[in-house]
């Protein structure tokens, strides 16, 4: 019976132990994740329990990016250089060593975010000054789709009035930004 009893209480330790080995090993994969995981959040709405993600962790795609370039990095960043940022307004170039404009991003999907703008930052010697307090800040000039390699496709929309897109001012941002950037 003593022996049962010994077997039995070796067996429970063990599995124990082993229980405490699958965890730490849990806890180290977690810590060495580089990827942020939303996480979930209880939202009480007419007494009801909600979950959901939680709105502040949107921080996963910010940073520098550069513009790829026949499937090669651009040599230089001047206008060949983005930053991503959902908490703070960051300057796009879009006409090199001319024109520059300060944009705000806004996720609207998991991997997907609009570019808006807030207003111009630099105008030099252009040959035509554009209308900046005709164009809207409240239309996307630009789609941002992040892809699953770390990279970032740019499709350039355009400048609005009224919800509509300006054709004149068109290839403003389009040859400057649109393409794919990888994140450096």
């Amino acid at each position: 019976m003593k022996t049962y009893l010994i077997l039995l209480f070796a067996l429970i330790f063990a599995s124990c132990q082993n229980e405490k080995k699958n965890t730490a090993e849990k806890v180290e994969l977690n810590e060495k994740t580089t990827e942020t995981i939303p996480e979930k959040v209880e939202e009480e709405r007419d007494g009801v329990k909600i979950e959901k993600e939680d709105p502040k962790v949107t921080t996963t795609f910010n940073g520098k990016y550069r513009k790829m370039v026949k499937d090669e990095p651009a040599a230089d960043c001047n206008c060949n250089c983005v930053e991503i940022s959902f908490e703070k307004d960051t300057e796009w170039c879009i006409v090199k060593d001319k024109i520059y404009i300060t944009a705000r991003s806004q996720k609207t999907g998991e991997n997907s975010a609009d570019l808006y703008l807030v207003g111009v930052s630099r105008e030099e010697n252009t040959d035509r000054p554009l209308p900046w307090k005709d164009f809207d800040t409240q239309s996307p000039i630009a789609k941002i789709a992040f892809q699953p390699d770390g990279s970032a496709d740019i499709n350039w929309i355009g400048f609005s009035t009224n919800g509509q897109v300006i054709t004149d001012y068109a290839i403003y941002g389009k040859k400057t930004l649109e393409g794919k950037y990888k994140r450096e």
